[in-house]
């Protein structure tokens, strides 16, 4: 019987996680160990698997391959397309890039982290944003989102996202402030096979054009939402709050689930950026408890509405309307060796590009010129060089266990192998200079007992309700003591 591997799969490797199958459909890779993987480079519809020097543990593999979906049964001489058979990539694996591919904006956002109105990073040349776009493909990663300033602005939009599909990297998300967003640009889109999500931020029902500094800007918002959901597109969203706008936090989740957003993150606006330029945190910022306050208070109304979405309320709580019996701690780290993991989870599989081309771990560190400044560039460096030996390499294999002992405060702490020093960039707010700071926002959440007013209020709303987190940590203990 022969065998091969389904058109929608493709064999790939990255340095020191060499065996993978990666689905071109879904952009995910599953990783798979030697034995399983030598199998499936016999799922070339060359090789007659029923032939007695077959081993069992051949067969074996076949079959979990089989039922994985995987692979299929063909005739004799059905090969592999050139683009499924193995290719192995001479550098650490990374799945995603978020790329500035201009650092201007057609907004005037009193809080932006790059003084995109103001053109303070400005945008790389045509020939370096096109020798970015191979060297993400020449990598072997999977997905980009793209973001700004406003990516709309650039002249040379398209040909950033046919290089982009050309080389095999799937556009994931376009982060916008939606007043570009019409039907001629979804249509363009559309008729190149795309849909990616449009994330765009809303920043309150009532308040929006205040913060973007720009009038009609939630009329041209909302717009774009409801062209997004007739078209076909997915939307997400991003609200920032302040003091004037976080009574509107109710109205604003159940507008956007309204209009079919499918995913809302919220956060209180960081003094960074043209925020801190501007003077604005004195009088319209939130301290953390003031926060921690309105997310608390949210909780009520969240399991009386479950809008239809998923909410990530900043570190404090996550849950999707639709599952209510479950909802997440996010600055909970769950694993079974917490001071080994790397410091920033997410940073090891998703990269952030600035709008110079810099290699960086996430856009809020892009804020701090001084740190920034000794990351590479990836139109000098290359990308491959940047994920195989580089300082942006050295930073995200950094673990947990050295910010810990960084810093005193953390070094006997009761939630120290949970909270894991907490977001690297927060921390870097909070400590100018010292990426390995701690995270005085995360600090505040176990040490103020926030978290065990987060499961009492969700204990009394939704008794069925029960936290990812500690269901998965029995050593919680401490956190409810």
């Amino acid at each position: 019987m022969y065998y091969r591997l389904k058109d929608d799969y493709c064999l790939r490797g990255w340095e020191l996680l060499p065996y993978a199958v990666v689905d071109s459909k879904t952009h995910r890779v599953h990783w798979l160990d030697k034995t399983k993987f030598d199998a499936l480079t016999l799922c070339d519809g060359s090789v007659d698997l029923d032939l007695p020097l077959i081993s069992q543990e051949v067969h074996d593999s076949i079959k979990d391959l089989e039922e994985k979906g995987y692979i299929e049964t063909c005739t004799a001489g059905k090969g592999l397309s050139e683009r499924q058979r193995y290719h192995r990539y001479e550098n650490r694996f990374m799945e995603s890039a978020h790329w500035s591919v201009t650092g201007r904006c057609n907004c005037k956002c009193k809080h932006c982290y790059l003084s995109a109105a103001d053109g303070r990073y400005g945008e790389l040349s045509h020939d370096d944003v096109m020798k970015i776009t191979e060297e993400l493909g020449n990598a072997g990663v999977l997905s980009c989102s793209i973001t700004g300033g406003e990516p709309l602005v650039r002249s040379d939009f398209w040909e950033i996202v046919d290089a982009l599909s050309e080389r095999g990297v799937y556009i994931s998300q376009i982060y916008s402030n939606g007043l570009l967003v019409n039907e001629g640009l979804l249509e363009r889109f559309k008729q190149r096979g795309l849909y990616p999500e449009f994330n765009m931020s809303f920043d309150g029902v009532g308040y929006h054009d205040w913060l973007r500094g720009i009038n009609g800007a939630e009329k041209a918002v909302r717009h774009a939402f409801e062209l997004c959901r007739d078209n076909g597109f997915p939307t997400g969203a991003e609200m920032c709050l302040w003091k004037e706008n976080a009574h509107t936090l109710r109205d604003s989740i159940n507008y956007l689930a309204s209009v079919g957003c499918r995913r809302l993150k919220t956060n209180p606006v960081s003094d960074t950026g043209a925020w801190h330029e501007g003077g604005y945190a004195g009088k319209h910022g939130l301290s953390d408890d003031e926060t921690f306050e309105i997310y608390l208070n949210y909780l009520e109304d969240y399991y009386n509405d479950l809008p239809n979405m998923h909410l990530l309320l900043g570190g404090f709580f996550a849950a999707d309307g639709r599952e209510p019996d479950v909802y997440s701690i996010p600055v909970v780290h769950v694993s079974k060796n917490p001071e080994n993991t790397c410091m920033c989870a997410h940073a090891r599989t998703s990269m952030y590009i600035s709008a110079e081309g810099r290699a960086l771990t996430c856009m809020p560190i892009s804020n701090d010129d001084e740190f920034q400044a000794d990351y590479p560039l990836i139109q000098e460096l290359g990308l491959k060089n940047c994920l195989t030996e580089s300082k942006y390499m050295e930073l995200i294999n950094t673990r947990s266990g050295t910010v810990l002992e960084h810093n005193e405060k953390c070094r006997n702490c009761e939630y120290r192998k949970f909270c894991l020093g907490g977001c690297r960039a927060i921390g870097l707010l909070c400590h100018p200079g010292d990426i390995l700071a701690p995270d005085e926002f995360t600090c505040r959440l176990f040490r103020n007992g926030w978290l065990q007013k987060i499961e009492a209020k969700i204990a009394e709303l939704r008794p069925t309700a029960e936290c990812w987190e500690l269901k998965h940590l029995s050593e919680l203990q401490p956190l409810e003591s």
